[in-house]
């Protein structure tokens, strides 16, 4: 097991340095900035040719591959972007919904609502327990520009209250979390942030359930 993978597994969250070289991410911005006109950002990336390669090319990458194990299908590609203009503030949390191809009935599934006009719902722990979220930060990251804040550990706890620090990045860095680890993110106070935040889990969901089919533009 590498380093980054025994983090990952302790403390529920980890920066992987250096992902993305300055040319391969400038190439990404583009491709994201054409693909999108809501600048606020998607859920829906993996529409897009560019956002599958993307993912492809992350779930090989040594470290990130360390960490994802057999979790190495990815499920969801999102686009988080604020600015001055565009400014929120996020409570602490956990990300306890996925999306899936349709509606089952079990009662271990809860939470159905659609959001972008894709299938969501709250799968048994377990399921939640093999995601890994890795995002890529397309600028420098800290607290003056609304850098995520988690509170390590707390993947392995049922508690809804933890203390938090901050995940300062730079342009082209990984962080790779668990859904289950506690996290929110503060308003602005200078600068812009831009998120990629690909989510990868297993190939096959339990109870007859299964992941959306991928529409490529």
């Amino acid at each position: 097991m590498s380093d980054y993978a025994f983090d990952f597994q302790r403390d529920g969250v980890v920066i992987l340095p250096s992902v993305l070289s300055d040319n391969k991410l400038g190439k990404i911005v583009n491709s994201c900035e054409d693909s999108i006109s809501d600048i606020v950002g998607t859920r829906n990336l993996l529409n897009f040719d560019w956002a599958i390669s993307l993912a492809e090319e992350l779930k090989v990458h040594r470290e990130i591959s360390s960490i994802l194990g057999s979790s190495s299908n990815v499920i969801q590609c999102n686009y988080f972007s604020k600015n001055a203009d565009k400014n929120w503030y996020v409570t602490l949390h956990r990300d306890l919904s996925i999306p899936v191809a349709e509606e089952i009935e079990s009662d271990k599934w809860s939470g159905w609502n659609v959001k972008e006009g894709q299938l969501y719902a709250q799968p048994p722990r377990t399921v939640l327990e093999s995601l890994v979220a890795v995002r890529i930060h397309f600028e420098d990251n800290d607290e003056n520009n609304g850098a995520l804040q988690v509170a390590k550990g707390s993947h392995k706890t049922d508690s809804d209250s933890s203390e938090t620090i901050v995940c300062r990045v730079k342009a082209g860095d990984a962080l790779a979390i668990s859904p289950l680890v506690l996290h929110k993110s503060s308003k602005l106070k200078s600068g812009s942030r831009r998120v990629l935040h690909f989510v990868f889990g297993p190939h096959n969901l339990p109870d007859g359930a299964s992941w959306p089919s991928r529409k490529s533009h």
